[in-house]
């Protein structure tokens, strides 16, 4: 499978205003909204768009900003969802194609979703409520 090589990931001017404004309402940097996005971006169903068609760059981030320390880990979500879904990536520019459509797709979703800080836990997974030693319900939200 290719690689990804890209080293600076565009954003839309519109997701870029929609990043601007998460980060209004919730304090987020955009770098995790985008690492939150990209995450619901990957359980929706099919390819994402070209997030560009008739809207101009809006910003760029680096790649290690946007992904840190977890770079390999969102690489292998992404070489994984290619998998999943029949993706065929013939050349690094696919890789970098589709990282990038995600990437936009996730801060559009996370943008519908999130308002203010609190909404950020409806789109966690819910665990199932299970019982402590002294017989009340508990719920594991890390």
């Amino acid at each position: 499978m290719p690689n990804v090589t890209i080293q600076r990931i565009p954003f839309s001017a519109s997701v870029d205003n929609k990043l601007r404004q998460l980060k209004g309402r919730t304090g987020i940097t955009p770098n995790i909204l985008c690492r939150l996005g990209f995450c619901l971006s990957l359980e929706e169903r099919g390819v994402p768009t070209d997030p560009f068609h008739g809207d101009a760059v809006g910003r760029e981030i680096n790649r290690y900003t946007l992904l840190g320390e977890y770079d390999t880990v969102f690489i292998s979500l992404l070489k994984t969802w290619a998998t999943m879904n029949g993706y065929q990536a013939n050349e690094d520019k696919d890789l970098n194609e589709v990282l990038v459509a995600h990437m936009n797709r996730g801060a559009e979703l996370l943008s519908a979703r999130v308002r203010t800080l609190v909404d950020l836990q409806n789109i966690l997974p819910r665990e199932p409520a299970t019982k402590s030693d002294d017989g009340a319900k508990e719920t594991d939200l890390s």
